[in-house]
């Protein structure tokens, strides 16, 4: 099954210091997708006046409901470099309308305009809105327009959703972390420099509808000419940033552009889990950010790729499919070659479905000990207890071992074996046939989408 092409995201990395920033690309829209982009505002005093927080539809700026649905501020807080804020950034990107929303674990700004809901997407929107209400009563969850305002809120709603799932993943929920005074308890182990993840700054979106907002904004913040979704570690800081906009590939569709800001937040959470200090495995970064994605929407991919590379992308949306053909051909990638990739420029689509498919098989069979393997892997340490990237090839075989049990050459072989029997049409996650519904059609599979 052919779906809207894939986006692209380009990820810069870097030693210890990380500065980390992540290139994510997504695929060309499709024909007919629809999504407005932001209207301009002509003069400052006219945009001042469009996103102060008593003028949103959903809330008015009113403080109980604000506290009611989980939201800290509509806009006055910190965003992008040291010394920058929403209303810098307001300045300097003065053309935009910028609806700021901050939550428990996020600050987002969102520069796109009003969404005309499609026939398809009616289910989807009528829940996440019925949702949403519960806090904001204005909103009427059956309506076919939904403005700016009700959109920043949407998407409010959305990171934090994903933050719950990656909780869930990591098994997360009741770890503890920094409070971020950088004092330590004595004897204790390391748990980050801060509250969120273990890092000291909530994570960052922005959401801007053209690619000029989007290089203007990277160029004034982080020095770079970047065309395509950004990920971006503000060192001195300790904030971790995605910037996007609406003119890639299929992100004009809402789909699109949930399932990316779930690919690029699934990259940012593993970063900050247990604080950025190094990078981690390009294979399990991308298989993780892809089986987030597919969670969302099989149907919309992103894809990283290297600065001054360009991502191998498809359409394709039925993953399984490709990698049952990739075992025929025995073509699938082996663990100790994605071990081997050394930037996000190397993946090519046979990586990128293997890297997905490995994840989707550790996530159904061996849950907690792939939470304890993301730990693991966050937790290289020196003889001081710092979080080093020092030997992380050696230190990933040792844990993979030590925490899951194989092997590469026994993981390898027990993927695939998992894998040629969970993906055969009219099979669901666990692996065992199940009964068509009427029609033919199987029943819908899981693990991320097919």
């Amino acid at each position: 099954m052919e779906g809207p092409e894939a986006v692209r995201s380009t990820r810069t990395l870097f030693a210890l210091g990380l500065s980390a920033g992540a290139l994510a690309l997504v695929a060309a829209p499709a024909i007919g997708a629809g999504v407005a982009s932001s209207a301009s505002a002509g003069a400052k005093g006219d945009k001042k006046k469009l996103n102060e927080p008593e003028l949103c539809t959903v809330c008015g700026g009113d403080a109980e409901q604000l506290k009611a649905g989980g939201i800290v501020a509509h806009n006055g807080f910190p965003f992008g470099k040291a010394g920058s804020d929403t209303a810098k950034v307001d300045k300097h990107l003065v053309v935009l309308d910028i609806k700021w929303i901050e939550t428990a674990h996020f600050r987002i700004g969102f520069a796109l305009s009003s969404y005309k809901v499609k026939l398809e997407e009616k289910k989807k929107f009528l829940a996440e809105l019925t949702k949403l209400k519960e806090a904001f009563p204005k909103i009427q969850p059956d309506s076919g327009i939904i403005d700016p305002w009700l959109r920043t809120h949407m998407y409010a709603q959305r990171c934090e959703e994903i933050y719950a799932r990656f909780l869930e993943l990591a098994d997360a929920s009741g770890a503890q972390f920094s409070d971020g005074s950088g004092t330590w308890v004595v004897g204790g182990s390391y748990q980050g420099e801060g509250p969120y993840l273990g890092m000291k700054e909530k994570y960052e979106v922005l959401i801007v509808p053209n690619e000029a907002a989007h290089v203007d904004f990277l160029l004034d913040q982080a020095g770079l000419r970047i065309r395509n979704t950004q990920r971006w570690h503000f060192v001195d800081r300790g904030a971790i940033t995605v910037s996007m906009h609406a003119q890639q590939g299929n992100l004009r569709s809402d789909a699109g552009l949930h399932g990316h800001v779930a690919f690029n937040l699934a990259h940012n959470l593993f970063d900050g889990l247990n604080h950025y200090s190094y990078d981690t495995p390009i294979w399990i970064h991308e298989g993780l950010a892809h089986f987030m994605e597919r969670e969302v929407d099989p149907k919309n991919n992103s894809f990283d790729g290297g600065e001054g590379a360009v991502a191998d992308m498809t359409k394709k949306s039925n993953w399984k499919a490709e990698v049952l053909k990739l075992f025929a051909a025995n073509e699938a990638p082996r663990l100790a070659e994605l071990m081997a990739l050394k930037n996000f420029g190397e993946m090519k689509l046979p990586q990128h479905f293997t890297t997905w498919s490995m994840v989707d098989f550790l996530v159904q069979t061996k849950p907690k000990e792939f939470a304890a393997f993301l730990w693991a892997l966050k937790r290289n340490y020196d003889a001081q207890g710092i979080p080093t990237g020092l030997n992380l090839p050696d230190w990933h075989r040792t844990k993979f071992k030590e925490v899951l049990g194989w092997n590469y050459v026994e993981f390898d072989t027990a993927w695939r074996e998992w894998a040629e029997k969970a993906y055969k049409p009219g099979v669901p996650k666990g692996g065992e046939a199940m009964p068509q519904l009427p029609g033919g059609l199987p029943p819908p599979g899981g693990g991320g989408g097919g």
